[in-house]
């Protein structure tokens, strides 16, 4: 089997087929109309927590397939992580799962909506400190790493705030494919200076493939923050995509400028702001182009600083 083939069923063909099982779970999750008022809902569990599982365990099978382990449960214990970084394979898993937990344990939906930015909060936090809390970056970049972690806890507020912003306003359908958008944009940048985490940010292209095409077919609208069926899984996406491009940060051969860095960083609140300022008084197709033209701007950016057709990058 050849390299590129590998590559594509490994990171991202396992990891788009069962985000799409398990996204067409979380969409049956549906509260309904009811699904904003202060009234408890019911019947969601089941679905919400099969299909976070099955989304996270395309993640983990993917890591497993790669390092040649897993179809050897007797190996699967052997497993370690040469960086820390890697620990995300378990990490973002953990978070669909603790979203879900949240979901269907607190049932009233305003309640769960005012609980859930603390859950993310705290996620991002855990997640940013163990990727970015490697010894020899720490070590070595010490004055790099605090903003860093400032930054990318910031930005993952407000990515997370925009998304949510955009899914309120009937825009859940396409709002999958802004996480998507981004993490394209990483893998551009990591796969020429860090293949290994490239590799890695293809496992969440796939996930958030799989999410992006169910959600072209299920709408999952709230009028409340995080009410959107989907943001159990793109949240945590969200999350891993500032993380992988914070760490790829420490590991450039070539620094990259600060105002391309920012709109990767920061892109789904770049389309957030275009989306509320020009998209919402037009027609819904007029948003989704809208989106796609900022995604497209800042990944052409990418390849014209880098130029990663010439060999000295």
């Amino acid at each position: 089997m050849g390299f590129e083939l590998q590559l594509g069923l490994q990171r991202l063909l396992l990891p788009a087929v069962c985000s799409l099982i398990g996204c067409i779970l979380l969409s049956r999750s549906d509260q309904g109309e009811d699904w904003y008022d202060d009234e408890p809902v019911s019947g969601i569990a089941f679905p919400t927590f099969l299909g976070a599982i099955i989304c996270g365990l395309g993640m983990i099978c993917s890591d497993l397939w790669q390092r040649g382990i897993i179809s050897k449960p007797e190996a699967w214990t052997t497993w370690q992580a040469s960086y820390q970084w890697q620990w995300m394979v378990w990490m973002i898993p953990a978070s669909m799962f603790v979203m879900a937990l949240a979901r269907s344990v607190i049932s009233v939906p305003i309640h769960f909506a005012s609980i859930a930015s603390t859950v993310t909060s705290s996620i991002a936090i855990g997640v940013l400190f163990v990727c970015l809390g490697e010894r020899t970056v720490r070590d070595d970049q010490k004055a790099k790493w605090l903003p860093w972690m400032a930054t990318s806890f910031l930005a993952v507020i407000w990515n997370i705030a925009s998304l949510n912003s955009i899914a309120k306003s009937d825009g859940s359908r396409w709002v999958s494919f802004t996480i998507l958008g981004q993490l394209g944009c990483i893998a551009a940048i990591t796969l020429q200076s860090y293949a290994s985490l490239g590799e890695w940010a293809l496992v969440g292209i796939g996930v958030a493939t799989g999410a992006s095409l169910v959600g072209l077919f299920a709408s999952s609208s709230s009028k409340l923050h995080y009410g959107w069926q989907l943001s159990t899984v793109v949240l945590p996406l969200g999350i891993m995509a500032v993380a992988c491009l914070a760490v790829s940060s420490f590991f450039e051969s070539r620094p990259l400028p600060f105002w391309l860095i920012g709109s990767v960083l920061f892109l789904p609140t770049l389309i957030g702001v275009m989306d509320f300022v020009y998209g919402r008084t037009a027609n819904p197709w007029f948003r989704v182009f809208l989106a796609m033209c900022v995604c497209f701007l800042v990944l052409g950016s990418i390849f014209f600083v880098t130029k990663p057709w010439e060999t000295e990058w």
